[in-house]
């Protein structure tokens, strides 16, 4: 019997969710539908993610999709004569393809199942099984070039920094500086994907590249792999891997008195780098990182109203630090933002199709556009299926175990702070 994947994940009703005039969102508490159609049916959207490995990851990507459940349902979800709701289920891939691809497979023999929110683990294998189910497929995390081509990939689209944007936007951030930069990446699929971004990001500039490290995704002391990129003459880190890996960097080199700027990718805000570095809190002061943007040009409004009806559902994601004047440290739910808004263009194109699921749906996939939660537009179009365009990627350095945008890039600059303290 399995231990986790389908068989164990969490059903997750889907209650209804007021949308008042101004943006704000509350919950209204009721479960079922009294809208023209008769007795609501259920429809649910499967959530892909690696909830045993990388908890955060998981749970933050499945507590967005099941705000955007709550309000495409309090929008109303009238399709073909009949009142629907959505429902949330929960899938451990265990950032593993062979679970995430058994996953989707169950999904797709499901006719409730109508969309999936995945974090990205597996999707070269599982996309083609998601195609033949007619499911659209969403991936919120991973941002690997390879993963979305819309004449390939049809039914695959990503609301999420690409990997692509984040190395150029890293490229461009660090070579004026004129650093000499020691990369290291670990051998998971999130690494893997990173390198070949980098590469291509640095091929103008080698000379700003001093080495590149590959290191296993399981190592949890880099001393050696440090000290041999201190070696190489560089003045500076950047680490694309997962957190622990990211964390054991920083603690290599901190710990060995090398005091050099350090780079990284999203991964770098979770909060296990902080939880890893919190006996040590000063290691990760000057921690920076490039991640896709919490407020847009409509200002942080958007983006507050959204955070306000996430801590309101599910509390205040508590990284378990505090700062150094004894605040507890919280994390705005940046990444959760990317599977709410991805859910509701789902639920978009299903009132466009006047169908649940397949064809019709996914091509007013292409067609469609909702306000997203940071009050950017979310739509795909047939020859891009990205939601997040490359130059929307910003930098914020770690001060006193929070972070803020920083002040030397004009993007970042003019950023709004979020508070991350209670």
């Amino acid at each position: 019997m399995r231990t986790s994947g389908w068989g164990r994940s969490r059903l997750a009703p889907v209650r209804r969710l007021a949308v008042i005039v101004g943006g704000t969102l509350a919950l209204a508490g009721c479960g079922g539908s009294d809208d023209a159609g008769g007795e609501a049916k259920r429809l649910t959207v499967l959530v892909n993610a690696p909830f045993s490995l990388t908890p955060y990851v998981g749970d933050t990507i499945a507590r967005g999709a099941e705000l955007g459940a709550l309000a495409a349902n309090a929008e109303g979800l009238q399709i073909g004569g009949q009142s629907y709701e959505l429902f949330v289920k929960r899938a451990d891939n265990r950032l593993s393809p062979g679970a995430a691809v058994a996953n989707i497979r169950e999904a797709a023999g499901d006719d409730a199942v109508v969309a999936v929110v995945d974090e990205g683990t597996g999707v070269d294998a599982s996309w083609r099984i998601a195609e033949d189910g007619g499911l659209p497929l969403g991936i919120v995390y991973q941002g690997g070039g390879g993963l979305v081509d819309p004449d390939e990939r049809p039914n695959v689209f990503r609301i999420a920094p690409t990997d692509r944007g984040l190395a150029f936007r890293l490229a461009e951030y660090t070579i004026p500086k004129r650093l000499r930069l020691a990369i290291v990446t670990d051998d998971s699929g999130y690494g893997r994907e990173g390198r070949g971004a980098l590469d291509k990001a640095f091929s103008g500039n080698r000379e700003s590249v001093a080495t590149e490290i590959q290191v296993p995704a399981t190592a949890t002391d880099l001393a050696p792999q440090v000290l041999r990129a201190r070696r190489s003459g560089a003045t500076a880190l950047l680490v694309w891997a997962q957190p622990p890996v990211l964390a054991a960097a920083v603690t290599a080199a901190r710990s060995g008195g090398w005091d050099v700027p350090i780079f990284g990718p999203p991964s770098a805000e979770d909060p296990l780098v902080r939880q890893e570095l919190s006996d040590h809190p000063e290691w990760l002061d000057g921690l920076t990182f490039a991640s896709g943007r919490m407020t847009a040009e409509k200002g942080p409004g958007p983006f507050l109203t959204f955070n306000e009806a996430f801590e309101g559902r599910y509390g205040a994601q508590r990284v378990g630090v505090k700062t150094p004047a004894g605040e507890q440290v919280i994390q705005p739910p940046d990444y959760a933002m990317y599977a709410y808004d991805f859910v509701r263009v789902v639920a978009a194109a299903m009132r466009a199709a006047d169908e649940v699921r397949g064809d019709r749906v996914l091509a007013a996939m292409e067609r469609v556009t909702i306000a997203g939660a940071n009050g950017d537009e979310r739509s795909f179009n047939e020859n891009n299926h990205e939601g997040v365009i490359d130059d929307d990627v910003y930098f914020a350095r770690f001060r006193g175990m929070t972070f803020e945008p920083v002040n030397d890039d004009p993007l970042s600059a003019s950023l709004g702070v979020i508070d991350q303290t209670r």
